[in-house]
């Protein structure tokens, strides 16, 4: 099968047609890239904006497409007007085609190998669809293209569950490669039962509402779908008042977040947040972190700084340093060095604890993980421009905290 940057857009145009014919391939205009991420630039993530713009992209071809094609009466499924407060947390959305729900799950990954489909699509009752829509965004946003299907008694059948992820994988043997056969199923089996018996979620009380709510708001937790049980963040996400609820205060978190400007090191302003590494490593201690061990190349021209991360009470009050160095170079560019340690009271890193780079769109660019007994680790020498941001995230288990950065 040929790359999508092989196909001409002779092609396709917005109004589209079927590639094989069994795939749909569809052009997003530029003016639609454009408001598509603007309105992402609400959400209180770089991860959180990539997925909206993603969704928001697919759901807008999608949906003018399938209006003037198939369903006229074709609606989006969520009841808020403007912003879907899913997209904060989860990938995909849904349409209604007349009595029945269907999810489209984009993707940046050009391997048709299987489709991944998150647990809140398909074990929530409420949002669990007849069909699921395969889709591949290219990185470029100017195309879209839905290249198969499943239904959600497939996806409970056949399936792996991947209880890390909290996904459902489905091989691409399983799935049916063949957009046709979705309209011919969906016109000539209205009554058939797509579904699967889903376990209807817990209720919650008040104060665990609450709680949860408190846990989950402060944007630093990258993954708050994977941070608490899914039968309580289940039940939370069902209720519409309480997903917007905590999406209003995940996203003022956002706006009270410190971005922590680099610039400002090379003038010797500092956050008050960020210290010396005198203040967590004695000079004379024969830790040697105190030198950034293997990290040669910063000489007395670097500006290091370090900053005490606690992980928090779900893991027992863990406390680690993360040490951060700044080497400029000319042309207005830096080298970035980064590094974690144990706190001073503890001799190791927690084993599995990961050091991880994002890009500003939350995507990871390198990543380090902690080994049994590691007293330190440290990510790759990267290069940065000024004006440029990245992100710096320390997660152990289902616990995230990110350090915003600008050069």
């Amino acid at each position: 099968m040929a790359n999508l940057s092989e196909i001409t857009k002779e092609v396709v145009k917005m109004s589209s047609a079927f590639t094989d014919p069994k795939e749909l391939l569809l052009e997003i205009s530029p003016s639609l890239q454009q408001s598509s991420w603007q309105g992402s630039q609400v959400y209180a993530t770089p991860s959180s904006r990539w997925r909206a713009y993603m969704n928001q992209i697919c759901l807008d071809a999608f949906l003018n497409w399938v209006k003037a094609e198939y369903v006229p009466q074709a609606s989006i499924w969520y009841s808020s007007p403007d912003i879907p407060a899913f997209w904060e947390f989860v990938n995909g959305t849904a349409i209604l085609l007349k009595d029945k729900r269907v999810v489209l799950i984009p993707s940046e990954a050009i391997d048709d190998s299987e489709l991944e489909v998150p647990q809140e699509w398909v074990d929530i009752p409420t949002w669990a669809a007849d069909y699921y829509l395969a889709v591949e965004v290219t990185p470029n946003g100017e195309w879209v293209r839905i290249w198969a299907y499943t239904t959600h008694q497939e996806l409970k059948s056949l399936a792996d569950y991947d209880a890390v992820d909290r996904t459902y994988c489905i091989d691409t043997r399983h799935l049916t490669r063949d957009l046709n056969a979705f309209w011919m199923t969906y016109q000539f089996c209205e009554t058939e039962q797509m579904k699967a018996a889903i376990a209807p979620l817990p209720e919650l009380s008040t104060a665990q509402v609450e709680y949860v709510k408190q846990l989950l708001s402060n944007s630093s937790v990258t993954f708050p779908r994977l941070t608490i049980p899914f039968t309580t963040w289940g039940a939370l996400l069902e209720n519409e008042q309480w997903r917007q609820h905590l999406y209003q205060q995940r996203q003022q978190s956002q706006f009270s977040q410190v971005q922590v400007n680099l610039s400002r090191w090379l003038e010797q302003i500092y956050d008050a947040s960020w210290q010396a590494i005198e203040t967590f490593f004695e000079p004379n201690s024969s830790s040697l972190a105190f030198n950034f061990r293997s990290s040669s190349e910063l000489n007395a021209a670097a500006i290091k700084r370090a900053k005490l991360i606690d992980l928090g009470i779900e893991i027992e009050a863990q406390q680690v340093i993360l040490l951060v160095a700044l080497i400029p170079k000319t042309n207005q560019q830096v080298s970035i060095r980064v590094q974690l340690h144990p706190a001073c009271n503890q001799a190791y890193l927690p084993a599995n604890i990961k050091l991880v780079l994002l890009s500003d769109r939350g995507e990871i660019i390198q990543q380090v993980q902690a080994r049994v007994q590691d007293i330190y680790v440290q990510l790759k020498l990267f290069d940065g421009e000024v004006g440029e941001c990245f992100n710096i995230q320390v997660a152990l288990n289902n616990y995230q905290i990110t350090e915003n950065f600008m050069i």
